[in-house]
């Protein structure tokens, strides 16, 4: 579902992505469009890339083989199939095919496979960072071409939690001092690469990016146990509570590595509180969706701040254990972007406002908790 407007009026675009395969970019036969790409042909990579390019032009070529590059360009880069599939949002499988594909394509292996796992040929080794560098390139010419057109326009990719509960309502603060952008919102789980997706930003939640990322730092995470006034009364949950022997709770599957983000048992011996585990329990796939039954009074969950934040300055929702039952992770939220790629005044603005916003909400989390 999405809404676009046009012309100089504010637009927001919101694309509720499923974390399918997507083409990085897209190339149109024009005869102008050969003189956007610059390579080495002096190497195998830089002719290979190249002539790709070139036969998807004539029509030799099936986009599925472009496809096919992006996914060995992310096996060799992250050293595996599986992760490869997940930066890609695809399956293993699917990265496996695509290869094989390309392996006939080029008449040679690029990859060794064992029990243990794959290992890159030789010449597949050989032709890594200039495959990298290729598609860097691409995502340059990218950028330039969006830089020739309206200066006004934000590109971000978040969770959906972040994107309905945190960034949505704080917009129109942006509006009051920027009241002429058109800002595209997509909101997916998987890892987008900036290198290679038309994306100016994207907030992240995880350790300190490495180059050729960069980032400002948010805000941290935090776990909370949430519920409505309601369900606390009918199950009598205080700050002295000491056991939930017979309180329903609400189970979410973990969306995260963060080592510091805790699941109802790591959390209960955090606190002091007895847990037994559960097995009929309703557990849902999200944490926007485990919010939400717990709006509806189906039990207490295990919520992120940034997405319960307004819930419990509104009233509908409380922490029943107090302040003191909220757990920082060690992963934290931070507004990503490649280092190096020139920004419009809008996108500098954008940036500007997301670090004064997440500065004040650090604040007023901190006066909520108490800490």
């Amino acid at each position: 579902m999405s809404e676009r407007r046009h012309g100089l009026a504010p637009g927001v675009t919101f694309n509720f992505a499923s974390d399918a395969c997507r083409i990085p970019f897209i190339l149109k036969p024009c005869p102008s469009a050969i003189r956007l790409f610059s390579f080495d042909f002096s190497d195998m990579s830089g002719h290979l890339f190249f002539e790709a390019i070139k036969l998807n032009f004539r029509g030799q070529m099936k986009t599925s083989h472009l496809n096919a590059l992006r996914a060995l360009e992310a096996a060799l880069r992250t050293g595996s199939f599986r992760a490869a599939a997940d930066e890609l949002g695809v399956t293993t499988a699917a990265v496996g095919q695509q290869i094989r594909g390309l392996e006939e394509y080029v008449g040679s292996q690029l990859f060794t496979r064992n029990p243990s796992g794959v290992v890159p040929t030789s010449s597949a080794s050989t032709i890594a960072t200039e495959l990298s560098a290729g598609f860097g390139s691409l995502s340059s010419v990218l950028a330039q071409l969006r830089r020739s057109g309206p200066d006004n326009r934000l590109s971000i990719s978040m969770s959906l939690g972040i994107g309905e509960y945190w960034l949505t309502p704080r917009l129109p603060g942006f509006y009051a001092i920027c009241d002429q952008f058109d800002l595209r919102i997509d909101t997916t789980h998987r890892l987008v690469d900036l290198q290679s997706e038309e994306f100016d930003f994207v907030i992240r939640f995880g350790p300190e990016p490495e180059l050729p990322l960069e980032s400002i730092f948010l805000f941290a995470g935090c776990v909370v146990p949430i519920c409505t006034p309601e369900f606390a009364d009918k199950y009598n949950l205080s700050e002295d509570t000491r056991s939930l022997t017979g309180v329903p709770v609400i189970l979410v599957k973990k969306e995260t590595n963060d080592p510091g983000w805790l699941d109802w048992e790591s959390w209960s011996k955090e606190c002091g509180i007895e847990y037994q585990e559960r097995a009929a329990i309703p557990e849902f796939p999200r944490l926007s969706s485990g919010l939400r039954a717990a709006k509806e009074g189906l039990g207490v969950v295990l919520c992120g701040m940034a997405e319960s934040f307004s819930a419990l300055c509104d009233g509908s929702m409380i922490m029943p254990f107090g302040g003191s039952s909220a757990t920082q992770s060690k992963f934290s939220y931070r507004l990503v972007s490649l280092r190096g790629r020139a920004r419009s005044k809008t996108q500098n603005d954008f940036r500007n406002w997301m670090s004064t916003e997440a500065e004040t909400y650090r604040h007023e989390v901190e006066r909520l908790l108490g800490w």
